[in-house]
């Protein structure tokens, strides 16, 4: 049963297939992209010749419809749904084929390109099919719309024939469960229950001791009590502040730029006001205002440091720094993450779908067109009106070059609330209170779904940053209404909303359903059961280090690389965010993309995941600190602290059987001697005979050896190895270098094949240099590829041989691959190597018995899952 392999292999696919995960965006979020990202730009830099409006339709193309699209032109099919390698307009935005280029009047940026692949790769979707409704059919519909009539608390029927309800919560809930003929799932064990508040709350596993001293408290206040030690655990920002980060799309860094710095200075402050917020209790109609307009509302010096509140509006991508897709995303950011509305879908028309207009869009706009950015030495990037506002005009089409009159700043017309109009400033303030005002029927709702998603696994609404028309009414709009109007009467208190929800009867459930509940309710829309979720990347993260010991608990403070070799100790809310370059491990775990707002995070079933758990050398580094920690020396004693430490659990009977048969077995076989090494350096010449001095490459990060953490880095610019090649450093004395050493003589054949793909730049230089005979042989590659073949006739045990590619002045467009392929004919015959194939990150010394036992507890179902 313990064979390490199998049985990790074993309990991965058990973890990683009992639940199906939805892969993909909703549609929605396609659609969002579509009408924010792409049609922009087909607008600005299509139409003029791909139109029904053009003069002249050139290559009988036009995109200014989904058929059209769909159905191409002269030379066929432009778009292929979901394969971006297929599709000829992507080929042609990325001006690879000198005969197809678009736009004619110069290429894309390549941040806009990249919008254009994640379209195709969501299928292309595209609302531009039949006629669009009006205006006025648009408004009566959303006259009638749910979510567009402010929420009414609803009657709740009192009765004492089931004692099952504890809160209001539940008797609306038991309601429907009774008219559908069903009931709810049994109550969750105390065990269960402690793991899932401790894992919602404040994201951190329970200890033994705490599971222990729960389950001894018979007390009827023992939840409420539990309930209110993690309420005012400064974990529990922690924990909040990291769901709010991924609407407010925080990261780090401004995404792709130029020549200026791609940090953004103090971002992290940002992030830390809001852990301080939740901490604090803030009322969340002043935590939103502050967000947008904080500068308008301090009083004093007191107040300064909520300042950093704006970070949610200014540490967004920069575009390249295009203003109007820079205030674009401001809107969006704002309206989606704290109303639920798509209405930056207006910029290029009105709205298709909901009741706002082009105006209402150019209306906002001029709120932040009216506004400058502030840099202070101590905060994050903020806002301030300018001493002169402006109203702008709609751009016709979504052109800045063509306006129409301007348009007076102000909230959309369709929502009658108060401060609709703005008298004096930018009007960011006025905004502010429209969004939170007591006449907007969507603001509570919208915050108390999401609040909800995060603790049930899935929202009321499917649709959480949608309430518009599109959207469908939950099947317990009931219990959305009651949340919504009690919350905003208990302050806009989210401690309160916590504790109102993880104190029912419906979050006790168990997750196992009954038979009869998964045939009447297999989506679980009448909330019967409780949801099983797996652990999101930041509580599995931070659960291995708090098991094993690891966990640095510190608040606050600068964000810190964790993609390294032992992955860090900080909890993962403290990960340095890199737009650009956002490590994989984030990503294969559904990481929220920083690029734009995020209504939820994805749910993936990838072989990465399974890699990661396998073999990454932070699990390893935890294995071994979390055996180091086990006190006790007797065998069961040793297992069995070992399960109180991972589980929180004393083990059973057949598991202890189980863990003494495998520690029965013997020491694990050492690593075999490894051929390969990587560096860094510059050819030197002595006595005319030619050696290498070489350096070691320290830092593995994905899936490349660089110089330093950081990349680029500014001393040694892009120096890397990676397994297709690499990139020389912008010194002469920054070669790439890639060395393999003999195990024993004999005859050596060398093939291979070196490119350099770019047209710019002057090329690069490479060399086979051999520790015993000098330089073998040399290339200089300016564009395109050259075979590098040689044969050694000898070549001694021991020997090294240097692959080195280094840049010829300008290191600018360097990146080169170059595939060799080694062939040693000796004594036992021959061998064979290959620079990609095995091409290999770090490799630490083999888990022992006790520490392979305890990776196999950390990545079982029973840790990677929430039940």
């Amino acid at each position: 049963m313990f064979r390490v392999n199998a049985r990790i292999l074993f309990v991965l696919s058990l973890a990683l297939f009992t639940r199906l995960w939805a892969n993909g965006e909703e549609s929605s979020d396609g659609i969002e992209l579509f009408e924010t990202r792409i049609r922009p730009v087909l607008v600005e830099s299509c139409y003029e010749c791909h139109s029904v409006e053009a003069d002249e339709i050139e290559g009988e193309l036009t995109l200014d419809n989904r058929a059209a699209v769909l159905r191409g032109g002269r030379s066929g099919a432009v778009i292929v749904p979901s394969d971006p390698a297929g599709s000829r307009l992507l080929r042609a935005l990325q001006y690879d084929d000198p005969e197809l280029q678009m736009p004619p009047g110069g290429k894309l940026p390549e941040e806009v390109i990249a919008d254009f692949r994640r379209w195709i790769e969501l299928g292309a979707p595209d609302p531009r099919e039949g006629s669009a409704a009006s205006l006025e059919t648009i408004s009566s519909r959303a006259a009638s719309h749910w979510a567009f009539k402010p929420p009414v608390r609803p009657d709740v029927t009192e009765s004492d024939a089931d004692k099952w309800a504890t809160n209001a919560i539940d008797k609306l809930i038991l309601a429907e469960l009774n008219s559908a003929g069903l009931s709810p799932a049994p109550q969750a064990t105390r065990g269960e229950f402690i793991r899932r508040l401790y894992f919602d709350l404040v994201g951190l596993p329970p200890s033994w001791e705490e599971v222990q001293a729960f389950e001894e408290d018979k007390s009827q206040e023992a939840d409420r009590k539990l309930v209110d030690k993690l309420l005012e655990s400064p974990q529990f920002g922690e924990r909040w502040a990291r769901h709010w980060l991924d609407v407010a799309r925080f990261a780090d860094t401004k995404g792709y730029v130029f020549k200026e710095d791609r940090i953004f200075p103090h971002a992290y402050k940002y992030r830390d006001w809001v852990v301080g917020a939740f901490n604090d209790n803030m009322p969340i109609d002043k935590f939103l205002m502050y967000q947008i307009a904080a500068d308008s509302m301090i009083q004093g010096d007191e107040d300064r440091h909520h300042l950093a509140a704006q970070g949610f509006v200014t540490l967004g991508r920069r575009f390249i720094n295009n203003p109007h897709d820079i205030v674009a995303d401001r809107i969006d950011v704002v309206f989606r993450g704290m109303m639920g509305m798509t209405v930056a879908c207006a910029r290029c028309h009105d709205h298709k779908f909901d009741p706002i207009t082009d105006e209402d869009y150019y209306a906002l706009y001029g709120m932040f067109e009216s506004s400058e950015e502030v840099q202070d030495e101590d905060l994050p990037l903020r806002l301030a009106d300018k001493a002169a506002p402006q109203n702008v005009g709609v751009f016709i089409r979504g052109n800045a070059q063509n306006r129409s009159k301007p348009v007076p700043r102000g909230f959309p017309k369709f929502f009658t609330v108060s401060a609709q109009t703005v008298k004096a400033g930018s009007g960011r303030l006025e905004l502010a209170r429209a969004i939170v005002s007591p006449e907007n029927p969507l603001t509570a709702r919208v915050f108390v779904n999401r609040v909800w998603g995060h603790l049930f696994g899935e929202q009321l609404v499917r649709t959480p940053s949608d309430f518009g028309l599109r959207s469908e009414a939950p099947r317990q709009q009931a219990v959305l209404d009651l949340l919504a109007v009690d919350f905003v009467e208990s302050g806009w208190s989210l401690k309160w909303l916590v504790r109102e929800l993880v104190t029912s009867s419906t979050y006790r459930q168990s997750s196992q359903a009954t038979p009869e509940l998964l045939v009447a309710d297999p989506e679980n829309l009448l909330w019967g059961r409780m949801n099983r979720r797996r652990r999101d990347f930041e509580a599995l993260r931070d659960g291995l280090l708090a098991v094993s010991g690891r966990l640095d608990k510190r608040i606050g403070g600068e964000s810190e690389r964790i993609d390294t070799e032992e992955g860090g100790t900080r909890r993962t809310l403290y990960a340095h965010i890199d737009r650009q370059n956002l490590p994989g491990v984030f990503r294969s775990f559904d990481f929220a993309s920083p690029d734009a707002h995020s209504p939820e995070r994805p749910h993936t079933l990838v072989p990465q995941q399974a890699l990661f758990l396998l073999n990454n050398p932070m699990i390893q580094v935890v294995a071994r600190d979390l055996v180091a920690l086990l006190a006790t020396e007797g065998s069961d004693d040793r297992v069995a602290e070992l399960y109180r430490r991972v589980f929180a659990r004393e083990p059973s009977a057949k598991e202890l059987e189980q863990a003494r048969e495998f520690l029965k077995r013997g020491s694990p076989n050492p690593l075999p001697k490894d051929e390969w090494s990587f560096g860094y350096g510059q050819i030197s010449f002595s006595n005319e005979r030619a050696t290498v001095k070489i350096e070691p490459l320290n830092y593995f990060v994905e899936n490349r050896w660089q110089a330093q953490i950081e990349y680029p880095e500014k001393g040694f610019g892009h120096l890397s190895v990676t397994p297709e090649g690499g990139h020389p450093g912008n010194r002469t004395d920054c070669c790439s270098i890639r060395r393999w050493t003999a195990p024993e003589a004999g005859k050596m054949v060398i093939t291979g094949e070196l490119a350099r793909p770019s047209e710019n730049g002057d090329g690069i230089e490479a060399s086979i240099v051999s520790s015993r005979q000098g330089v073998i042989a040399s290339w200089i590659v300016e564009q395109g590829a050259q075979l590098t073949e040689v044969e050694l006739p000898v070549v001694e045990s021991g020997e090294t041989i240097d692959f080195v590619v280094g840049c010829r002045g300008n290191a600018g467009w360097d990146s080169f691959q170059w595939k060799v392929s080694l062939a040693l004919e000796s004594s036992t015959g021959w061998q064979k190597w290959s620079s990609q194939q095995d091409f290999r990150g770090p490799r630490p010394e083999p888990l022992d018995l006790w520490m392979q036992l305890a990776q196999v507890l950390l990545v079982s179902n029973e840790f990677l899952f929430i039940d």
